[in-house]
């Protein structure tokens, strides 16, 4: 794709670029939404590119449990969502684990079941990661 092209549809694309004078901190570039991340040798002030693996994990989990709930009329209140993981005590190329906690408020334990499994049946961050390194999933409805 050259610069200023259009990605095709069902494509999401991501551009970055270094900043002069300051190793380790990049510019991402997303459509017309710019971020400052940093690499875990650079300053350490932005986010790094394994928390964004993470946002991106819980971003997708809160607005398909979101779009669902609404789908099947349940009355979902709230989302919380906390993910983790741990570089690779053996081999660094990769995470030992990855956990997500996913608590729904407004809903009861089944609703939040059905939420989560729908959740997993279609989300690609999710699915990706859990065929790489795996992936713990726990939901809990408060």
């Amino acid at each position: 794709m050259s610069a200023g092209t259009a990605p095709a549809p069902n494509v999401a694309a991501v551009s970055g670029h270094t900043i002069a004078g300051v190793p380790g901190r990049f510019v991402l570039d997303a459509r017309a939404n710019h971020l400052v991340t940093d690499s875990r040798f650079g300053p350490g002030e932005s986010i790094q590119a394994g928390e964004l693996l993470l946002s991106a994990l819980a971003s997708c989990a809160m607005a398909n449990f979101e779009a669902n709930a609404t789908e099947l009329e349940l009355p979902l209140a709230g989302i919380r969502v906390e993910a983790s993981h741990a570089r690779g005590s053996e081999d660094p190329t990769r995470y030992d684990f990855t956990r997500v906690t996913i608590t729904t408020s407004g809903v009861d334990q089944a609703a939040a079941d059905i939420l989560c499994e729908r959740f997993v049946a279609t989300c690609p961050i999710y699915n990706t990661i859990r065929r790489g390194s795996g992936i713990e999933l726990t939901v809990l409805a408060s």
